[in-house]
């Protein structure tokens, strides 16, 4: 016993201070891991069985319903997804929500229907000039997006008029995706 305290006297002496203080961070580290450790496994094995979970019901749903077979089939399911031209008024006040709900301020735009010949498709263009911050038209696009599924973001130019404005004015070019009436 009296050997290993010499011993352990003889190798603090020769560390010092500073050998001494990083030995106790060493311990500190050591301990602080065992004890998180096994918190961590434990919320890590939790989350995974909730991720298992969650994933369960999409599996079972997608199996249960009967893909269509032919392509003409899932042209007719696709276009059967598409909101009808009808809707079109219900749609635009969905993105006007979105944009009000961020602080965007939509006061003109254009507005162009195009058919095109036989074809079940109508594309609706709109061209929305803003003027706001960034994240706030970030966030009305992202909303918007989120929200109907037919719409798509074509482009948008930024422009800032002073290098120190917060806002700047946008040009947003958005399709939505229609079926014609049938």
């Amino acid at each position: 016993m009296k050997r290993i305290q010499s011993t352990l006297t003889r190798a603090a002496a020769a560390l010092a201070w500073p050998g001494l203080a990083g030995l106790c961070l060493l311990l500190l580290a050591l301990g602080l891991y065992a004890t998180t450790l096994p918190a961590q496994r434990q919320q890590l094995q939790t989350l995974q069985r909730q991720l298992a979970k969650a994933r369960e019901p999409v599996v079972a749903n997608a199996s249960d319903s009967a893909a269509p077979a032919t392509a003409t089939e899932r042209l007719a399911a696709f276009h059967a997804f598409l909101p009808a031209t009808s809707e079109v008024p219900e749609l635009l006040k969905k993105v006007f929500t979105a944009a009000a709900q961020q602080g965007v301020r939509l006061d003109v735009g254009e507005y162009r229907l195009l058919r095109e010949g036989n074809g079940a498709l109508t594309q609706l263009q709109l061209t929305l000039p803003v003027h706001a911050s960034y994240p706030q038209i970030r966030l009305f696009l992202a909303s918007a997006l989120q929200e109907l599924a037919t719409l798509a973001l074509d482009s948008i130019e930024f422009d800032r008029q002073k290098v120190g404005e917060a806002a700047v004015d946008a040009r947003i070019k958005l399709t939505l995706y229609l079926r014609k009436k049938p």
